[in-house]
């Protein structure tokens, strides 16, 4: 059997000179360039400009984050408080706890 350094210095046998498998860098194309620049104008992304509501033609609302879809539903019972109980309760319990 061969010597590990001799593997590294002798690629004729089928073995892989590990210098070689650098390449020097070079300026990339002017093409690429100017798109890399334009990307520097988009704004940042946010929460707010990634991300959407949809009401798909069956009638079930989604929430689109990205490459995530989530489905949006609500649960009330039927015997719960009606919505703007509910909305009272909230604007009170924030009015009590804001110290």
């Amino acid at each position: 059997m061969r010597k590990h350094k001799d593997f590294m210095s002798e690629p004729d046998y089928g073995y892989i000179d590990i210098e070689s498998c650098f390449e020097p860098i070079f300026e990339p194309p002017l093409e690429t360039l100017e798109e890399w620049r334009s990307w520097e104008d988009e704004p940042e992304p946010t929460l707010e400009n990634t991300s959407v509501y949809v009401t798909e033609p069956d009638g079930i609302q989604y929430f689109y984050c990205g490459n995530t879809r989530i489905r949006v539903s609500e649960h009330f019972s039927q015997a719960g408080k009606p919505m703007d109980r509910l909305i009272e309760n909230v604007i009170q319990y924030a009015a009590r706890n804001a110290g």
